[in-house]
């Protein structure tokens, strides 16, 4: 197996996996270690949990936009079923509760703020249910600068589920998480006036079809100084990203295995800090 490589420490990472025969797939990327030898260890960046792979309940409580007026606020954490049509916002303010919303078949519009909000909880996962179409959008202007994005999250968040979902980020981004935005299985169209999908801590995107159209960064991660921040890991996936300026920004490494996906950057198509593993054949002109 061969790669596209940048940076110095490529050389010594490729020699490793090749000797050791252990390079199989996205759990197997570790940029950096924390090992006192300073080799390389081999480990998962992103993990996926059970609840992050949680795609099926018994016991959610329906929930029907239309009559939810201008905001759900949902406290508790617990599972949701999620219908219909609503013009305001979905907020999540449960503290450190998870909370696990299904989506079936919504059209969120905010004007004023985010499609879906979440202000506190210990986890967020989206699941959008088998032959669903789900929309999100949100106005040019918010009333608060808290937020800057049409989904929204200040804990980890996850896109998981069969179904297909549309995010338009007018004000800013389309999805932003301060902490892990994971993207598993699902058919995601992301557009955004800043960056399509942005996450701080780290970005994983596994078994999807992406779509991202953004006038900054299409992919991007902003956190720093930690060995397992800041990094992009796409494993069997295929995407489109196109970006005024980075298509993928990583601020720390990129790994890219089992995909195809088409990168194009005004700027760059793949910037990162650190390194840049892309696995060959992964790469496309379109």
């Amino acid at each position: 197996m061969r790669f596209l490589k940048r940076n110095k420490t490529a050389a010594l990472l490729m020699a490793i996996f090749i000797t050791s025969g252990a390079l199989s797939g996205c759990s197997l990327y570790q940029p950096d270690s924390e090992a006192d030898s300073g080799e390389p260890a081999v480990r998962p960046v992103i993990e996926m949990t059970r609840e992050d792979r949680r795609t099926t309940s018994d016991s959610a409580k329906e929930i029907a936009l239309g009559a939810a007026g201008e905001e759900l606020l949902i406290t508790d954490g617990g599972d949701y079923r999620l219908s219909g049509e609503m013009n305001g916002c979905i907020h999540v303010n449960a503290e450190e509760q998870i909370v696990h919303l299904f989506l079936n078949g919504v059209n969120v519009r905010s004007v004023t703020a985010p499609a879906i909000y979440v202000e506190s909880a210990g986890k967020v996962i989206l699941t959008l249910l088998p032959d669903t179409e789900n929309t999100l959008s949100d106005g040019s202007k918010y009333i608060s600068d808290v937020c800057d994005g049409c989904i929204f999250s200040m804990c980890d968040l996850t896109v998981n589920g069969s179904g297909s979902l549309s995010v338009s980020g007018y004000y800013k981004d389309a999805i932003h998480t301060k902490d892990y935005l994971r993207i598993s299985g699902v058919k995601l169209f992301a557009r955004a006036k800043d960056d399509a999908l942005h996450g701080n801590d780290g970005v994983l995107i596994s078994e999807a079809d992406i779509s991202a159209e953004a006038e900054k960064c299409g992919i991007r991660t902003t956190k720093s100084g930690k060995l397992r921040k800041g990094n992009i890991e796409i494993t069997g996936s295929t995407l489109s990203v196109i970006a005024g300026e980075h298509a993928l920004n990583a601020s720390r490494s990129i790994y890219m295995v089992s995909s195809k996906a088409f990168l194009k950057g005004v700027m760059s198509n793949s910037k990162a800090d650190h390194d840049i593993f892309i696995e060959e054949g992964c790469l496309t002109n379109g």
